[in-house]
């Protein structure tokens, strides 16, 4: 794939990251960065993944989400297999800019490669709530999500999974 090179600028003051117009984006140790994607019409969270700085840079120049998969180490463009790419309608960083939040749309309606729109689609009971439904200390998740939008066995085939257990 062939796209103009994206820049970061270097980290040099708070000032700079935090108030100025650079670019500047801070990288863990591993070199990822924590993305936070939604729908951007009804805000709906999607998925939580990671940037490395040439996913981060692929995703600005052409507009598309691409991410770092931590369980495969590689580079992936969401949507390159199942066709359910995310198109970004915006991309905004943080204050101190160690956090990518992604608002796109979604061709095919889902994001979860377990087939359903979000990969939220189980509830965790809280406060009370989860006093009524615990049994013996084990959580039962509530499911938010009962249809899924594709078959990834259709979509994937004998595709290793894309999460390591």
């Amino acid at each position: 794939m062939s796209v103009a090179p994206v820049k970061f600028q270097a980290r040099k003051t708070i000032e700079q990251v935090e108030e100025g117009n650079d670019l500047a984006p801070k990288f863990d140790d591993r070199g990822l960065i924590t993305v936070v994607t939604t729908d951007a019409d009804s805000g709906e969270v999607l998925m939580q993944g990671y940037m490395n700085a040439e996913a981060l840079q692929l995703t600005i120049a052409t507009g598309e989400a691409h991410y770092w998969s931590r369980s495969r180490q590689v580079l992936w463009h969401k949507g390159a297999t199942s066709g359910l790419v995310q198109t970004v309608r915006e991309l905004l960083i943080d204050d101190d800019q160690d956090c990518v939040w992604l608002r796109v749309d979604v061709a095919g309606g889902a994001s979860c490669h377990v087939g359903y729109r979000s990969c939220f689609y189980r509830k965790v009971p809280v406060g009370g709530d989860f006093d009524t439904k615990q049994a013996e200390g084990h959580v039962d998740l509530e499911w938010t999500e009962t249809e899924k939008v594709f078959d990834p066995e259709e979509v994937y085939g004998d595709a290793p999974n894309p999460t390591i257990l």
